[in-house]
């Protein structure tokens, strides 16, 4: 029984706060210095230390409270570099599509400026050749889509 009094007497021990006071004074090259136990008097007391032993579970809780805070952070610069790269090419391939058009509606416009005779094809797959006035009209629909595409 004595034992195990003298075990919790111990335990307690090293289980309660321990104080400390700090001093800062000026030692003989002037610099100025901080400690427990000053070796040159008079040393100004600027605090008691009140130092406790560290609470281990504590500290694992803030380390993954800090990781997932990280993880988040990582996540959300992630999702924004990704859409920001997104937006990127969306615009790109926006940009490709209006000059792959404009190259189309172009080479239309000259086929029926510079042709003799146009024609079209009809639902059998037969050729029905334009007269001027639908070579006209199809001019201007082409000229129009050029238009829109190439500026």
């Amino acid at each position: 029984m004595l034992r195990l009094i003298t075990l919790l007497a111990l335990g307690l021990l090293a289980v309660t706060n321990s104080q400390a006071d700090v001093y800062r004074y000026i030692d003989k090259n002037g610099q100025v210095q901080y400690t427990d136990k000053p070796e040159l008097l008079p040393a100004e007391l600027l605090a008691k230390l009140k130092s406790q032993r560290t609470d281990n579970s504590a500290i694992a809780d803030r380390v993954a409270a800090d990781l997932k805070a990280r993880d988040t952070a990582a996540k959300i610069e992630e999702t924004a570099t990704k859409a920001k790269a997104d937006k990127q090419k969306a615009i790109e391939a926006t940009a490709a599509d209006k000059a792959d058009r404009c190259i189309q509606a172009r080479g239309r416009y000259e086929s029926l400026t510079n042709s003799s005779r146009v024609y079209s094809v009809d639902a059998k797959g037969e050729r029905v050749y334009m007269d001027d006035k639908q070579i006209e009209q199809s001019r201007t629909a082409a000229k129009q889509q050029m238009d829109t595409w190439c500026n």
